[in-house]
């Protein structure tokens, strides 16, 4: 086992297809988009961390959504593969897709992914594994930042997967230009 951190972030290029990050934009266009909010599980409460600055999120299901909870499934069983451990053999579900959307000057603050709200009794696990997924690449700023200071570049159709635990902080830093749309998931 590696005790490299950087060793279990693993970027995926062009895991999704253009054309169906295009059309996966083209349909997110009408979604409900609400601001995000952080859970904090001390206070039993939501709030945004960065006021009016946090990113918009949507959780409609689009009609391309089946193909990319495939792409998802298809990631987690490389990255879980690729890390070739015996006691590690993979995972007992996974969220439905969020989408994110990061229009100019918004942000997501330092967080890890402790996501408390996948699990509603029915429902048990802690998350294992987050999955970011990138639409598109014509804005600027908009980094995605892990550990403080090591941004992470992703192009249009890339995935990204890491532990979903305390040692792998990350955030968005603010657009500049356009509009970011990325997507997420969790397994457990």
């Amino acid at each position: 086992m590696n005790r490299d951190l950087t060793t279990y972030l693993k970027v995926f290029p062009g895991w999704i297809d253009p054309g169906l990050c295009k059309q996966t934009l083209k349909e997110i266009r009408r979604n409900n988009w609400v601001q995000h909010e952080f859970y904090y599980t001390n206070t039993n409460d939501y709030r945004s961390v960065s006021g009016s600055r946090e990113l918009d999120v949507s959780r409609d299901q689009i009609s391309t959504t089946p193909q990319i909870m495939q792409r998802i499934w298809d990631g987690y069983l490389a990255y879980t593969q690729s890390l070739e451990f015996e006691w590690f053999d993979g995972w007992k579900g996974f969220s439905a897709v969020r989408f994110n959307r990061y229009r100019k000057n918004r942000v997501m603050a330092e967080h890890c992914d402790h996501i408390h709200s996948l699990f509603d009794g029915e429902i048990k696990g802690i998350p294992t594994m987050s999955l970011v997924g990138l639409l598109n690449d014509n804005y600027e700023g908009g980094e995605f930042v892990m550990w403080q200071d090591t941004a992470i570049p992703l192009k249009q159709g890339d995935i990204m997967i890491f532990p979903s635990n305390f040692l792998y902080p990350h955030r968005v830093d603010p657009v500049t230009r356009g509009t970011r749309h990325s997507f997420v998931a969790w397994a457990w």
